[in-house]
């Protein structure tokens, strides 16, 4: 992302780019959201300086604009930090229609091509030999397959009990996230379970049907599909 700024910034300077080719058109401003910093002596925590930034680009970019935005709502809660990753890529994208580069830990963000037809998904190609990792530096188009942040806790040298921890917690975590809440059951599905449970006519199958008609596929990802295969499998 960096890289990119450079280019433009060189090539607006009248230098070279590194680079084999560049087609730049015009860019009014470049503006930056990226690392984490704190400003305790103004009394500004890093999420503080981090949303006071963001709220300096989507004030004052336009669609000339060239956006480098990295890691938006890393400062607090998941929910309100997803929350708030998904308005300002929205506001970038319909709004001030900025060139805008969005990094982001939020899977759920990748869904927004679906929806934004300006939007597009690219990833670092990254080959995983073992239990550990190569990243090839190859842009390519389309979401990630999967998240590395263990392998790459596990190559800055974090402890290996530490690691095997975190996978049987990211296991866990991603069980309960995949499993439907008896409180997100429709209404229709509550009342037959009542029925069935008065009238002693329950179906074995009835709990398997439930979950599936829950289930949403799309949002699934590999790991979370091969635990509900297993987790379907006990139930027959």
């Amino acid at each position: 992302m960096r890289q990119t700024a450079l280019i433009v910034l060189l090539a607006y300077v009248g230098s070279f780019v590194p680079a084999q080719q560049a087609c730049i058109g015009p860019v009014d401003r470049i503006f930056t959201r990226i690392g984490a910093s704190d400003d305790l002596a103004s009394g500004r925590s890093t999420f503080m300086v981090e949303m006071t930034e963001t709220a300096n680009i989507l004030h004052n970019a336009t669609e000339r604009s060239l956006v480098l935005m990295d890691e938006i709502g890393r400062g607090t809660s998941t929910y309100d930090g997803l929350s708030l990753a998904w308005a300002c890529a929205e506001n970038l994208a319909c709004d001030i229609k900025a060139m805008t580069l969005f990094a982001t830990h939020y899977f759920e963000l990748t869904r927004l091509p679906e929806k934004i037809a300006a939007v597009a998904n690219v990833h670092f190609d990254a080959r995983e030999h073992g239990d550990t990792i190569a990243f090839m530096h190859s842009v390519q188009n389309g979401a990630a397959s999967k998240s590395y942040g263990l392998a790459v806790a596990a190559m800055a040298g974090l402890p290996r009990g530490v690691i095997q921890r975190a996978r049987q917690k990211l296991q866990e975590l991603e069980c309960v996230s995949a499993t439907p809440s008896p409180a997100s059951a429709t209404k229709e599905e509550l009342l037959i379970g009542q029925e069935e449970l008065l009238t002693g006519k329950s179906d074995t199958s009835a709990p398997l049907i439930a979950m599936l008609k829950r289930l949403d596929a799309d949002a699934l990802s590999p790991r979370q599909a091969l635990e509900w295969i297993y987790r379907l499998k006990k139930m027959l």
